[in-house]
């Protein structure tokens, strides 16, 4: 963890280096009648986790609290859509749930996924600009109860809701996510992060 908030800051303090400080509006290249920038995003926050687990015959609703850090590269379309790629790291998730017979089972997973989003700024303010987006891609999950150890890269689907606010080069993003990830019966989560976008 120390390592990725390393990397995080580092990537954050030379991010502005490459953007020149010019003016968002001189960033734009056209291609194709589309006005494009790139851009780098660092996001973090946490994740309330509800993993459908099934062990000794029996299916229980697991419950976890995890940390997340996300890095994407993308490019701004137009300044209505945005397309990226997106990494995300999740810490190590742990609990105890009873299964049948089988009581305080410890449930623990670990999650890396790899995404696809698709960005559409909603309306125009001055200040503030809400957004919507949608993702799917893999997620490289391992989940372990007790002997029983499960891992594969598996679907993953996002649904994000969010509001950035724009500082000539750069917007600060607070976003509310939704997750589903196709493990088990079902691992659904629901997170919130702040996070910082770096136009070039």
């Amino acid at each position: 963890m120390k390592k990725l908030i390393a990397t995080s800051m580092a990537v954050l303090i030379a991010a502005p280096a490459f953007a020149g400080g010019r003016a968002y509006e001189q960033e734009t290249t056209s291609f194709l009648g589309w006005d494009i920038l790139p851009y780098v995003s660092l996001r973090g926050g946490a994740t309330y986790g509800n993993l459908n687990y099934n062990y000794n015959g029996e299916q229980e609703s697991v419950s976890q609290n995890l940390y997340q850090a996300r890095a994407a590269l993308g490019l701004s379309l137009y300044e209505k859509t945005r397309l990226e790629i997106e990494g995300s790291f999740f810490t190590k998730g742990n609990a105890k749930k009873s299964f049948g017979d089988a009581e305080n089972i410890g449930v623990s997973s670990k999650n890396i996924e790899l995404m696809a989003n698709a960005y559409l700024d909603l309306w125009h303010f001055r200040y503030i600009q809400p957004f919507a987006g949608i993702g799917a891609g893999m997620a490289f999950i391992d989940t372990q109860a007790a002997d029983s150890s499960k891992d594969g890269t598996k679907l993953s689907l996002m649904g994000t809701l969010g509001l950035a606010m724009p500082f000539g080069c750069f917007d600060v993003e607070i976003a509310a996510r939704y997750n589903y990830i196709d493990v088990e019966s079902g691992m659904h989560n629901f997170s919130g992060d702040v996070g910082i976008r770096y136009m070039f």
